[in-house]
């Protein structure tokens, strides 16, 4: 007779009991779950729940048994994926994507004016513009295989005029610098950076992380302020404190390496001389005034360089601009006109005719819409 009374009492205790709430607040959204409150105490059906935080879980009733699993090998290492909510953080794993899941984990940001190669392409900033570097990693959390690439995920960054920048449509492998266009197996997981151009002045307060579909997944959001690494001198503007403003003209030294756009350089040294080059001397009473340049081709092809592709400017002491009259190799006086293979290095002399009694003060030297590199000339 007993055992027929024990399911009758716990029918009447489940009845006694307050089916207080249907919502549970998972990373801040609010979902649907099942949740029954007796006795001061909140039962949830962990099979719901553990599916909400990204993994799988399973009862067994035969076996009196709950199987749970966090999703993944990889992300047991890194922490648990979460559900992606309204706001993210550095370091955390988020499950993004609802059609093809996909595991995110920003790791960190900087910003800077160098150059930075995603297999073949090459990314350079204008002199209005800085780039802002994204190191994260993925992580296929799926029981198969899954192919990604750099437009698995939209990547927006908005700036303090609250002014959008995609990103580039590629990711880079950390390791390889390859673009990333794979197949991830079950549980791998692979570091990556993206790039953003945004402008040379000011913070960059918000990136926005998201599947390419509007409906396929909630949008990740990371305030960006103090977690970037700042530009360091003497490319960041002074005036700002935040180390977030490129200047567009950059006080530079002698025998330091600048980024340009296709090119790297270096000014070695300044001299005079009377003596021919190319074709012709200095006219009477005048003199060139000559800079050696280290220039390397950055690129990942091959780039034309002659006279024209850079454009120097020297000023006098009384504000005068003197005449640029063309780039010859350091060791002959032939013009440069030529193909320079990538990784390539050329060492070359630019110059310039002074007229008797001016001083030269200051060479300005970019290439293209490049930002300027003020040097002073001693």
């Amino acid at each position: 007779m007993f055992r027929y009374l024990m399911p009758i009492l716990l029918i009447l205790i489940l009845c006694a009991s307050a089916f207080a709430a249907t919502t549970v607040v998972v990373n801040g959204k609010a979902v649907s779950v099942l949740v029954i409150e007796t006795n001061g105490k909140a039962y949830v059906d962990v099979v719901a729940l553990v599916k909400l935080l990204g993994g799988t879980a399973s009862f067994d009733a035969a076996a009196h048994k709950v199987v749970v699993s966090s999703g993944g090998q990889a992300a047991a290492s890194a922490g648990t994926a979460q559900l992606a909510g309204d706001n993210g953080a550095l370091g955390k794993v988020y499950s993004l994507v609802k059609s093809s899941p996909l595991y995110f984990s920003l790791k960190s940001a900087e910003f800077t004016t160098a150059q930075v190669k995603i297999g073949d392409e090459f990314i350079f900033p204008t002199a209005d513009e800085k780039l802002l570097v994204l190191h994260f990693t993925i992580q296929n959390p799926q029981k198969g295989e899954t192919f990604v690439r750099g437009d698995y995920l939209k990547m927006t960054a908005v700036d303090a005029m609250n002014v959008n920048h995609e990103a580039q449509a590629s990711w880079g492998d950390a390791q390889t610098h390859n673009t990333v266009a794979l197949t991830l197996k079950p549980a791998q997981n692979i570091e990556v950076y993206g790039v953003v151009r945004v402008p040379a002045k000011g913070l960059v307060p918000k990136l926005m992380v998201m599947p390419p579909s509007e409906n396929d997944g909630p949008v990740l959001r990371y305030d960006l302020r103090d977690k970037v690494a700042p530009l360091q001198p003497p490319i960041a503007d002074p005036s700002d404190p935040t180390g977030s403003t490129a200047l567009t003209k950059v006080p530079a030294q002698v025998n330091t390496v600048y980024p340009y756009e296709k090119f790297n350089m270096t000014v070695e040294k300044f001299e005079y001389t009377t003596e021919a080059l190319g074709e012709e001397a200095p006219g009477e009473g005048e003199r060139y005034l000559v800079a050696t340049l280290l220039i390397a081709n950055a690129s990942p092809g091959d780039t034309f360089l002659r006279s024209d592709y850079i454009a120097p400017v020297v000023t006098s002491t009384d504000g005068q601009e003197l005449g640029y009259n063309d780039m010859v190799f350091a060791t002959s006086n032939q013009r440069v006109a030529q193909d320079v293979k990538a990784g390539q290095q050329l060492r070359v002399r630019i110059y310039f005719t002074v007229p008797k009694a001016s001083t030269p003060q200051t060479l300005d030297l970019k290439e293209g819409d490049s930002r300027t590199y003020e040097f002073a000339i001693k």
